[in-house]
């Protein structure tokens, strides 16, 4: 019992100096939160061993091919043999050098699995000249033209013709037809013409005749002007002078005005709307003789 209360006393008396000790060793130290926080990692690796990181056992090397290669028989073991190629400063033939090209991937490839390979010659990457065919003109000449825009102006003319309040012609009707159809033909024609540079970056309009090189562009200025000439003149002699006359201001005012105003100004539209108004105009004057309402 007394061994017991020394030990208590002394345990006792020596909190004092352990409490100073702390302190002396806190004022030193420094102690802070990352201190406390080590301490408790310190605690956590050291005590309790169920909470310390388990290093991963390490997975088992891949097998290399070339070991698995080494175990096959001497039958499934494929070799293959590289044919050497032709230095570069050496000159070969066009010829030669495509042999030696087909021979290079035929050899490349496993067997089993042969594909065609066609060395694409200087030829094939050249322009050709595209030949003109009589069988195919009457389609190019109909699409140089716009022969369904020409027959639309064709049956508002026609429209224009048959409201007027006189009585119905149909000779007159009939040249008065032609000859707006003939006269839109020219002016479609002189479009496409001038439109070729624009017309080959859009995709509406770059398989047009001119721009594909189906005809040259001497030939659609002389069926233009085929078409042209004897439009207005039949207007003009068979029908009457002033149909003529709006038809000649319709050419000039489709080709030299709304043409090269598309890429000016918006007021091309109201060209445009000027244009698209005088067939009909044209269909009352053949059958009237005058711009007078009626």
């Amino acid at each position: 019992g007394l061994f017991f209360w020394h030990l208590k006393t002394t345990r006792i008396q020596q909190i004092p100096c352990q409490f100073g000790y702390l302190c002396h060793v806190s004022n030193n130290r420094l102690i802070t939160f990352q201190y406390f926080s080590f301490l408790k990692r310190m605690y956590v690796t050291q005590c309790n061993n169920d909470l310390s990181q388990q290093a991963k056992p390490k997975s088992d090397a891949l097998a290399s091919p070339f070991r698995e290669l080494q175990h096959l028989d001497p039958e499934k073991k494929i070799m293959r043999h590289i044919r050497p190629v032709s230095p570069v400063h050496q000159p070969l033939s066009e010829t030669s050098s495509r042999n030696v090209l087909r021979e290079m991937k035929t050899a490349a490839e496993p067997e089993g699995l042969v594909t065609p390979v066609r060395a694409e010659s200087k030829e094939d990457r050249q322009w050709k000249e595209m030949k003109l065919q009589l069988d195919d003109l009457p389609g190019i000449l109909a699409r140089l033209s716009k022969i369904k825009l020409t027959a639309l102006v064709v049956s508002t003319a026609s429209a224009g013709f048959a409201m007027a309040p006189v009585p119905f012609d149909l000779t007159c009707f009939l040249l008065a037809s032609l000859g707006t159809g003939l006269a839109s033909c020219a002016a479609n024609s002189i479009n496409q013409f001038f439109e070729v540079p624009f017309d080959s970056n859009m995709n509406r309009t770059k398989n047009r005749p001119l721009v594909r090189g189906q005809i040259s562009p001497l030939l659609a200025v002389c069926f233009a002007a085929s078409c042209g000439v004897p439009g207005i003149a039949l207007l003009t002699l068979g029908v009457n002078p002033l149909t003529g006359a709006l038809g000649a201001f319709n050419i000039f005012l489709y080709t030299c005005c709304y043409t090269p105003m598309k890429r000016m100004s918006i007021a091309n539209t109201w060209v445009g709307a000027v244009v698209g108004a005088i067939p009909p105009v044209m269909g009352w004057t053949a059958a009237t003789g005058s711009l007078n309402a009626g």
